[in-house]
């Protein structure tokens, strides 16, 4: 198993794999309905370079965060999760991308990546002060959690 890690930016050389991660997801069309109304709603979210780095942003909404996930030999991001404090008690996840192979039904799907990206967010926002719940916007209720 590659062994992954968590972090807030990636590396510049890999806009296209992001760009494939965010945009081009095969694994998408599962929840296609809900993230046209995700970005009807909040907008589409934005790949933006700075300094060598790169982050997914949120036109009009400047609270937004993206957490990735990099495979730690190579950098290479194979998940990314870009998410708003809706409130001072919600966080909501806005738009999620999975490299193909780690979806359901891909090789590496016993890797539980989706689920190990939203227990990393819930982690980081217990650490804020009156957060109490997390929630998917193109989720279904039992991908509400309490953070």
């Amino acid at each position: 198993m590659t062994p992954v890690s968590f972090t807030s930016r990636v590396a510049a050389e890999h806009r296209a794999t992001l760009e494939q991660l965010l945009f081009f997801n095969a694994c998408q069309d599962r929840v296609a309905s809900g993230i046209v109304d995700a970005i009807d709603k909040f907008g589409s979210p934005e790949i933006q370079g700075d300094d060598g780095w790169l982050r997914v942003k949120v036109p009009g909404l400047p609270d937004v965060q993206s957490l990735f996930v990099v495979e730690q030999s190579t950098g290479r991001p194979v998940g990314v999760a870009v998410y708003t404090r809706a409130d001072l008690e919600h966080v909501t996840v806005l738009h999620v991308g999975l490299a193909e192979q780690y979806c359901s039904g891909g090789e590496r799907e016993h890797v539980n990546l989706l689920l190990r990206l939203m227990k990393e967010i819930r982690r980081s926002s217990k650490r804020v002060k009156g957060v109490r719940r997390l929630s998917v916007h193109y989720g279904t209720q039992r991908a509400r959690v309490q953070a």
